[in-house]
């Protein structure tokens, strides 16, 4: 009877031994590069350095592409952003004066301005992690929304014109609702603070819309959209 308890707590150990190293080389390949007991933000970038060193070329290969990316994204950033600030002072949403258009060059020069200030605002407080942050919290919630707006569109114009097919409907606009919807609770559960001043921002443009912004506006920028 002896001889058959040690044997388990020897086979339990020996299992916990090993549980232990796995954890602790995940940790150290994946998330505390360099036998440092500090988290990276950066963990792929982390894992390469670690396993192939920063002068291999895949390494300054992903550097190089992530650095394109972000130009990209930036560009992205400032043709979309202030295209939809344009927007709304356009049709009312917003002051006018975001609507208008530069007499010379014919750019949205009054929102560009608005988004620059706000950008550069965003950065002097130094929380650019938690912005970045909030952003994703945009970005997935944006997908939740395309996605819930795709198949209700389906269900209530069926015969609609469309020039796009949808690959393998409905399985591939599911499975992103469901990985978006996912992700989403991951950014929530781990980001409560950030979390609430988004979901803040959401519901004060809520209120903004429903008690500032007037039916004749609303009426006029619905006619424009089906007109």
């Amino acid at each position: 009877m002896k001889s058959k308890l040690n044997k388990k707590t020897q086979s339990t150990g020996a299992n916990e031994v090993i549980k232990a190293l796995i954890n602790n080389n995940i940790k150290e390949v994946f998330v505390y590069p360099g036998g440092t007991t500090v988290a990276t933000d950066a963990p792929l970038l982390a894992a390469l350095k670690t396993l192939l060193g920063e002068n291999h070329f895949l390494y300054n290969l992903l550097i190089s592409v992530g650095l394109l990316g972000l130009v990209a994204s930036f560009h992205g950033i400032i043709l979309a952003a202030g295209r939809a600030t344009f927007e709304f002072g356009r049709v009312g949403y917003a002051p006018r004066i975001l609507g208008k258009t530069h007499k010379r060059f014919r750019t949205p020069a009054f929102a560009l301005i608005v988004n620059m200030l706000i950008g550069i605002i965003a950065i002097m407080t130094g929380k650019t992690a938690d912005i970045i942050t909030i952003a994703c919290f945009g970005a997935v919630g944006l997908y939740i929304i395309s996605m819930i707006s795709f198949f209700k569109l389906r269900k209530n114009e069926p015969n609609m014109h469309r020039p796009f097919k949808v690959p393998f409907y409905p399985l591939f606009p599911i499975l992103a609702l469901v990985i978006s919807s996912i992700a989403m609770v991951a950014l929530i559960v781990h980001n409560l603070a950030l979390a609430g001043i988004f979901f803040g921002i959401l519901i004060l443009s809520m209120l903004w819309f429903n008690f500032f912004v007037s039916d004749e506006i609303k009426q006029e920028a619905l006619k424009w959209k089906m007109g």
